[in-house]
């Protein structure tokens, strides 16, 4: 019997254990990771908001003389970039605007929001009757995707309509169209007057903002109809 040079030998044994590394990486290939789809980037979009009031005295009882919202205001903001919250009590921007329709304070407020990067754009339109239609145009981005806008009901104690916190930005990460949002109304908690034309009554101490139920025209619906509504679409 021959017996194999060593040099021979040593080749066999490389050859014996390739198969077996070859497989033992495979192994290894297949037990690791699944790297994560890196979610799409997307650029800013400007989207067309039109407020669509529909508050008259045919969906709602006690329409008072002279109807109408305030100038709206807003932003594009981050999820920590709100306005306000229903259950919080009402900033002074916010209960200038739903007292009087004075948005001084709360265009501050809006620009000290902008300046520690929580909000992206203002949006500031002018005041209109109600029924009624009023547009303006918003930008927003990836990191400032949420809308919310503001507007006193007119006359009232302290009430006001709004669009609250909506994101715009879909879950595949891909701006949405288009959206249809029911104006929903507040009470800002800082007036106690219980009717669109009573006198200003001053709530001491203030409460926090609720959602505002008022009677609807016809006696027999559950629940008053919104006072509008919010069409968001993007435009570019």
């Amino acid at each position: 019997m021959l017996v194999p040079p060593p040099a021979m030998r040593q080749l066999f044994r490389s050859l014996l254990l390739f198969p077996l590394l070859a497989g033992l990486a495979a192994c290894s290939e297949k037990a690791g990771p699944t790297p994560e789809t890196p979610a799409p980037v997307v650029g800013a979009a400007l989207y067309r908001v039109t407020f669509e009031a529909t508050w008259s005295a045919g969906t709602h009882a006690d329409f008072p003389a002279g109807a109408h919202f305030s100038a709206i205001i807003g932003a594009s903001h981050r999820a920590d970039g709100f306005l306000f919250r229903p259950g919080q009590l009402a900033s002074l921007g916010i209960k200038d605007m739903a007292e009087r329709g004075n948005n001084t304070r709360l265009r501050a407020e809006i620009n000290a929001l902008q300046s520690s990067g929580a909000a992206f754009r203002l949006l500031e339109g002018r005041g209109f009757d109600s029924p009624g239609t009023v547009a303006d145009t918003i930008r927003l981005d990836a990191a400032h995707p949420r809308l919310s806008l503001v507007t006193m009901i007119a006359p009232s104690p302290d009430w006001f309509v709004a669009l609250e916190d909506e994101n715009l930005l879909g879950p595949d990460g891909q701006w949405l169209a288009e959206r249809r949002v029911p104006a929903r109304a507040y009470d800002a908690g800082t007036d106690s007057g219980a009717t669109f034309t009573a006198a200003d009554q001053a709530m001491r101490p203030a409460e926090v903002i609720a959602p505002l139920l008022l009677p609807p025209a016809a006696a027999t619906a559950p629940n008053s109809p919104a006072l509008g509504t919010w069409h968001l679409e993007r435009i570019r």
